[in-house]
């Protein structure tokens, strides 16, 4: 049930995200979206297996929808905002726009720990911001080198 809620979601975003017109070239939302899933599955992984922080469910579906988020989920909703960042001339604002992004996705995993995807065991939301802090900040960092060297090209 899970499941078929969350792919709903993800086809519904990944249609708004296909139709509306970006900002990012082609190859900058390659990049994002790879750097974004090699941090959060590195992190995923560290969390999940070495701290001992969350647990992962029994059921195959709940481990699909926690593939899938990782995957698909996170990086979409991060180069969202990295493009919606591109239109915002402010700096202010800006700022106010990525804090606003790890509120966000920090929201959407507490959310799937609700949901039952993942269990708690002690994972408390100083861990979930400073997890998302980080993806952020180093995919931020990434982006802006990568955008920096391409542009360079041209």
């Amino acid at each position: 049930m899970i499941l078929s809620i969350f792919i709903f979601i993800l086809v519904f975003l990944l249609i708004l995200f296909c139709t509306y017109r970006k900002r990012l070239h082609l190859f900058e939302i390659f990049f994002i979206w790879m750097t974004v899933w090699l941090i959060t599955h590195s992190v995923s992984s560290i969390l999940i297996v070495n701290f001992e922080m969350l647990s992962l469910s029994e059921n195959q579906g709940d481990f699909w929808t926690h593939f899938f988020q990782r995957l698909l989920l996170y990086p979409l909703i991060i180069i969202i905002f990295f493009d919606v960042y591109l239109r915002i001339k402010n700096r202010i604002g800006k700022i106010v726009l990525l804090i606003f992004n790890i509120c966000v996705i920090s929201s959407f995993e507490f959310l799937f720990i609700f949901l039952g995807v993942l269990k708690n065991k002690k994972f408390t939301i100083t861990d979930s911001l400073t997890e998302w802090t980080f993806t952020i900040s180093l995919a931020f960092i990434l982006w802006q080198w990568y955008r920096k060297k391409r542009l360079m090209r041209y």
